[in-house]
């Protein structure tokens, strides 16, 4: 494995102290810590909208990044059989503006026997506007009043409008908890209800993860530790930071911590030096297929977390058919797929190390709410441990408002066009 510069863990160790300090104030001074403690108020005041959306055949989440990515993260529990055991309806999360994807979408499903939910914190987000007015445009037998409801934060804002105008009741967006964090709010938590995921359970993980945390040492801090390491490889040049889950479930996982690491992290720091790794979502085995050969042999510039499951979904073993005797398949005789996924990730492991790549391997002895909620919380302290570190704001995102702005100066330009097209038409 490549080793770390003892001189950049020195320094960076000079600063743990102070770093592990912090992490033990957010007890006090992140607003998300007090959502989480108060989960079961939240859960409450969620019940009758949960309720009300189990009633419906198909149920479509709008709205992008945060307010996506989180809820589809937990929801994928629901395809667990040891999770969920009754009939729910079918979550439809649209966090994208294709236009065919979307109205595909729309085709295929019922406006009579279909709820909506409607993400957006500012309540200003181009996309999710869009994507709200065009639903409730396209769908004429469609009635918000009752099939709907709007997620976001109280105060004048653009989705508030659509709500006064179409007659939909407005659940309140945490004003102090920003997307990428709002996992553990009623973002994540209605759609979870919704399907019958116990969030109460969730958010438990969540807190027992944090309270193990700030009560270790410096030198005993899971989350303080993998920010640590993750920074001191950076200042050795590694820029790219791939999450590997072995479990399909884990794969929305990967793309939220994708959003949250690269939202939070990468800026320019308060020297103006541009810090943050980029990450790279992948899934076990299927991208052993696709990028193992770059991550073996392509540039030395990767950290690698594999996160694996202790135990797999153990099929009966296979028996080989008669007269089938080709050496590939009888290295399978008598094994489960999952032992082979258990062979796969281990072998995955074995060949990074033995060609000296940076890797943590992160193991889980099994999918469920609590774990999930406890891996959630501990990405989260390690993302925020990293910008202390780093010396950047985690929870701003400056650079992104130039594109807005940019686009919404376009369709101002698109709409001047079209006016002019008209005049000379006429």
């Amino acid at each position: 494995m490549t080793e770390l510069n003892t001189t950049n863990m020195t320094d960076l160790w000079k600063n743990a102290d102070a770093v592990f300090s912090y992490i033990q104030t957010l007890e006090s001074s992140w607003p998300l810590i007090q959502h989480v403690q108060k989960a079961d108020q939240t859960i409450k005041e969620l019940q009758p909208h949960a309720d009300m959306f189990k009633k419906f055949k198909d149920v479509i989440i709008l709205g992008t990044g945060g307010s996506s990515l989180g809820g589809q993260a937990l929801t994928a529990l629901a395809a667990s059989t040891s999770e969920i055991k009754q009939t729910h309806p079918t979550l439809h999360f649209l966090d994208n503006i294709d236009s065919t994807a979307f109205q595909s979408v729309l085709a295929c499903l019922d406006p009579l026997t279909t709820g909506v939910i409607s993400i957006s914190k500012s309540g200003n987000t181009a996309e999710t506007l869009m994507q709200t007015l065009t639903l409730l445009q396209t769908w004429k037998t469609f009635a918000p009043k009752t099939h709907m409801r709007i997620i976001t934060e109280p105060k004048a804002n653009a989705m508030r409008d659509i709500a006064t105008a179409y007659d939909i009741t407005c659940i309140d967006h945490p004003v102090d908890v920003g997307g990428r964090f709002s996992v553990f709010t009623c973002v994540a938590l209605l759609p979870a209800m919704i399907v019958g995921i116990d969030v109460a359970r969730f958010c438990a993980g969540a807190n027992e993860s944090f309270l193990n945390a700030i009560n270790t040492t410096a030198e005993t801090c899971p989350p303080l530790a993998g920010a640590l390491m993750q920074v001191a490889y950076q200042h050795q040049g590694i820029s790219q930071s791939i999450l590997m889950a072995y479990a399909n479930q884990l794969g929305k996982v990967c793309e939220w911590f994708a959003q949250l690491w690269a939202e939070s992290l990468g800026k320019k720091n308060h020297a103006g030096v541009s810090v943050g790794t980029t990450p790279i979502k992948a899934i076990g085995t299927v991208d052993q297929h696709s990028q193992l050969q770059l991550y073996l042999d392509g540039p030395r510039d990767k950290f690698f977390t594999i996160l694996t499951l202790e135990t797999q979904t153990f099929l009966s073993p296979i028996t080989l058919p008669t007269g089938v005797s080709h050496p590939s398949i009888t290295a399978l005789a008598h094994h489960s797929m999952g032992e082979l996924m258990i062979a796969e990730q281990k072998a995955t492991i074995d060949t990074l190390r033995h060609h000296g790549c940076p890797i943590r391997h992160i193991e889980l002895t099994h999918i469920d709410v609590h774990n999930l909620g406890s891996l959630m919380m501990y990405f989260m302290l390690e993302t925020l441990a990293a910008a202390q570190f780093w010396n950047v704001n985690p929870f701003n995102q400056p650079a992104v408002e130039d594109g807005k702005i940019r686009a919404l100066d376009y369709l101002e330009k698109m709409k001047q066009e079209n006016a002019q097209k008209c005049a000379h038409s006429n």
